[in-house]
């Protein structure tokens, strides 16, 4: 039994070592890429080497390496480092499917085309970067869309995403950007702008950071923009209306009884299939967004739901909330004060 045991440790410390070895080898090596389980094989609380400061000065380093990992990234500020730095994030890309969708299949064909013509663009004395805007009702399923090309990016180019959320996330980009450029200046970059009439709506003087980065003095390449907004017409012109800041500009309607049929036949196993009339719900759901569609198949499937039922609580969504039988007076409360 000891035996089989030790035979186990020393197993698990030689493949310790050979991992060790292999990322040793991958630091030397500038054109390799980590990946995840490289990762996990690290220390990262003990120094490692040297870093070089000015005036021949050195100071203890933890491991370094010259290309973070393909994947999701937001924006943080490191408190001890006392600098942003890029965290991942948690991201689930291996249920993701494309629609049968116009607006899809015209955007990741040109995304796909745009990173095969980095040499075109230097050749012609174009800044490599491409900008897309995404327009429509809520729920309609722009958000997906944005799945879909981040999918792309991460397993057929290997390159990071950057999720722009809000106004500090922005601006702590237009600060750290030149430094992620810095380091990996080939790699592919998608940066996402959702709800960017919240970043750059009128009166705003965060548009006029996010002009310098689109087409601006502090733009750079190998990137692509997607930017998503439920209102467009809080843009102002000079962001809807210049190629040169958003090259195509998408309606995303909402989805068709084609695609809502495809999405419910995904998500459904066969039995859900053969337990539901799917005529029915496709008659049901016209004029339905995905986000309803969703919350329809969470409800009847997963829930166990009456399908009529559901579909009224659904419909009723529509009707804005209204507090019944009008002001009341109580005893409790700040306008009781006679104060």
């Amino acid at each position: 039994m000891r035996n089989k045991k030790s035979t186990k440790n020393k197993v698990e410390v030689t493949e310790r070592i050979n991992n060790l070895i292999n990322i040793k080898r991958k630091m030397r090596d500038r054109h390799i890429l980590f990946t995840d389980d490289d990762l996990e094989s690290i220390d990262t609380q003990t120094h490692t080497q040297w870093s070089v400061l000015q005036n021949d000065q050195f100071a203890p380093s933890y491991v370094s390496i010259s290309h973070v990992p393909s994947g999701l990234y937001e924006m943080k500020w490191n408190s001890q480092l006392q600098s942003w730095v890029i965290a991942k994030q948690a991201l689930n890309i291996d249920e993701l499917y494309e629609l049968p969708s116009p607006e899809i299949e015209s955007i990741l064909s040109d995304i796909k085309i745009f990173w095969r013509k980095r040499d075109t663009y230097k050749e012609y004395n174009f800044v490599h970067k491409r900008g897309i805007l995404l327009y429509g009702d809520p729920g309609c399923g722009k958000s997906g869309i944005i799945q879909l090309c981040v999918k792309n990016l991460i397993e057929e180019e290997n390159g990071i995403v950057i999720n722009i959320k809000e106004d500090d996330d922005f601006k702590a980009f237009v600060e750290f950007v030149p430094t992620i450029r810095t380091i990996e200046p080939e790699r592919p970059l998608i940066v996402i702008l959702e709800d960017i009439d919240s970043l750059a709506g009128e009166d705003r003087y965060s548009t006029t950071k996010l002009l310098n980065i689109l087409d601006g003095v502090k733009q750079i390449e190998n990137v692509v923009y997607i930017a998503t907004t439920n209102y467009p017409e809080k843009l102002q012109e000079r962001i809807t209306n210049r190629p040169s800041r958003f090259d195509r500009r998408y309606e995303v309607q909402m989805p068709s009884r084609a695609i809502r049929e495809s999405y419910i036949k995904n998500k459904l196993s066969d039995d859900d299939l053969k337990n539901i009339n799917l005529e029915e719900w496709l008659d049901s759901s016209e004029d339905m967004s995905l986000s309803h569609l969703k919350e329809l198949v969470i409800s009847v499937i997963v829930m166990g739901k009456d399908f009529k039922e559901s579909l009224a609580t659904l419909n009723a969504l529509s009707d804005k909330p209204k507090i019944k039988g009008g002001k009341k007076k109580t005893e409790i409360g700040f306008g009781n004060s006679n104060n």
